[in-house]
């Protein structure tokens, strides 16, 4: 997180480019997997990207998301909601979701409409 609360976010495939569009207007950075060229990268290379660019990972996928809470490797966001809801849901959420993915340099946080949850270890 930079010194004025700007947080840096990349959307995973799945990840409507509306959701990119709200966090730019909350001062936030925000592009998709292909915009940064990976267009066919695997949920893997996702990972590995985000973390080099200390990104929080942003997603709909499930199962990605499950490997992720299970092995925490940077900071990963699993919007489980439908992707109508996820620009509404996101930003509910996002001031809690910015404190918490911050609070280690790895996070995993599943948001719902029930509210968040994290988890930082490997199982």
């Amino acid at each position: 997180m930079s010194s004025t609360g700007s947080v840096r976010f990349v959307l995973d495939h799945d990840v409507d480019a509306a959701v990119g569009s709200m966090l730019r207007r909350r001062g936030h950075d925000a592009w998709s997997a292909s915009d940064a060229g990976l267009a066919t990268a695997s949920d893997d290379e996702l990972t590995v990207y985000a973390h080099d660019q200390r990104a929080v990972l942003l997603t709909h996928d499930r199962e990605f998301s499950q490997r992720r809470r299970t092995n925490v490797i940077g900071r990963h966001v699993w919007l489980r909601c439908l992707d109508t809801d996820a620009v509404k849901l996101l930003e509910e959420h996002l001031d809690e979701i910015v404190s918490t993915a911050f609070t280690r340099d790895d996070m995993w946080v599943r948001v719902s409409n029930e509210g968040i949850e994290t988890s930082s270890v490997w199982t």
